[in-house]
């Protein structure tokens, strides 16, 4: 090769390391850094002198809530209506989903109910006593019986009389015939008027015995109708307890059936349609979407800059700008990063805390749950 070759060689190659070199060094020089101490941004470069930078994720306040199957040992965890869309605005204790077990615990509250009404109608009978025919019936029955009681006391009177006419007829004859008077026919037949006498004076004494024990009898009963015995009302009381006890325990058990919002929020995303039985994930996932905040996972050797209070600004190419926010809690905890930078040269085992900002507007990202984002944190 010609020296005049060699020479414009020499010289193409060295312009060609110069504009890498130059290349290499703007690009190290201008790119955004996931943990350094000074972030790049739009803002003028006297607003964000050693600032903190770190990428963070967007996350509703309280983070993002899976919402279970209810516990119950009754059916399978198994949905049977959804009652919200994925997106829903819903407030606490709004129904979310029915189970595939309400109809039949919805049944048992019915029966529990009908039993405590049971019951208490039950103690409101006990309480009042028994009708008032049934103890004027038993009323009528005491009179009866006691005017049963004279008459059978006057044929024992009647009876003793009829006895001692016939024990005196009976012995005259017994001497009349020690006298030959009388013939021993007449004699017997005085002595079978005499134990006639005695069987019919024993028949109207158990009469009238069988009148008094009729007459004590019906007194008691209607008094056992009339009162109204406390052994009788406190039974009655303690089966309108269980019936009670039964009731809110079905009730608890058809509460179960139903999944209610816990917080006020926004259905992120449905993991169970209707007929699925639920898994691991849920039925449903729900967040405060009204307030948004970043996680931001800050460097270990960086977090002794940051405290509660301090501004920070969100960058992302998923909306126009950059959003402010504040810090509002420092994590006590040192972790493995989770949110990757795509640069290649970036560390992928950094080790960082978290760093909670809560946004001062939400309504721009509110539907961008998870999404990556730079921040800038400024002391």
């Amino acid at each position: 090769m010609k020296p005049s070759g060699i020479r414009a060689v020499a010289i193409g190659s060295a312009i060609a390391v110069a504009v890498a070199g130059f290349g290499i060094f703007s690009y190290f020089m201008l790119r955004f850094p996931s943990q350094s101490s000074v972030a790049i941004s739009p803002s003028p470069p006297s607003e964000t002198v050693d600032a903190v930078s770190a990428l963070g994720r967007l996350e509703p306040e309280g983070g993002v809530m899976k919402i279970a199957a209810p516990s119950s040992g009754f059916g399978s965890a198994r949905v049977e209506r959804l009652l919200v869309k994925e997106g829903s605005i819903v407030k606490p204790k709004q129904p979310l989903a029915v189970m595939d077990n309400f109809d039949a615990l919805y049944a048992a509250a019915l029966q529990a109910d009908a039993q405590v009404r049971e019951a208490r109608s039950r103690l409101s009978q006990v309480q009042s006593g028994a009708k008032v025919g049934d103890v004027n019936a038993q009323r009528a029955n005491v009179l009866k019986a006691n005017a049963g009681l004279p008459k059978a006391e006057a044929e024992v009177l009647k009876a003793d009389a009829e006895l001692k006419n016939a024990q005196w007829e009976y012995e005259r004859y017994q001497k009349l015939f020690k006298d030959g008077a009388v013939s021993e026919l007449d004699l017997q037949n005085r002595q079978l008027v005499y134990e006639t006498k005695v069987k019919l004076r024993e028949q109207a004494k158990q009469a009238s015995e069988q009148a008094k024990l009729e007459l004590e009898g019906a007194k008691q009963v209607l008094s056992s109708v009339a009162e109204v015995r406390p052994t009788d009302v406190q039974q009655a009381i303690a089966q309108v307890q269980v019936a009670d006890a039964n009731l809110q325990k079905a009730k608890a058990e058809l509460e179960k059936a139903v999944v209610r919002a816990p917080i006020e929020g926004q259905v992120l995303k449905i993991h169970t349609d209707p007929g699925e039985t639920v898994g691991n994930d849920g039925i449903l996932e729900l967040g405060k979407t009204g307030q948004m905040y970043v996680v931001a996972e800050v460097d270990e050797n960086y977090i002794n800059r940051i405290r509660p209070g301090q501004k920070a600004k969100i960058m992302s190419y998923a909306f126009p700008g950059e959003i402010t926010g504040t810090v509002d809690k420092v994590g006590l905890q040192i972790r493995k990063n989770e949110v990757l930078n795509t640069d290649p040269v970036d560390k992928t085992d950094t080790r960082i805390v978290e760093v909670k900002v809560r946004l001062d507007n939400s309504q721009a990202v509110a539907g961008l749950t998870n999404l990556q984002v730079k921040v800038a944190i400024v002391p």
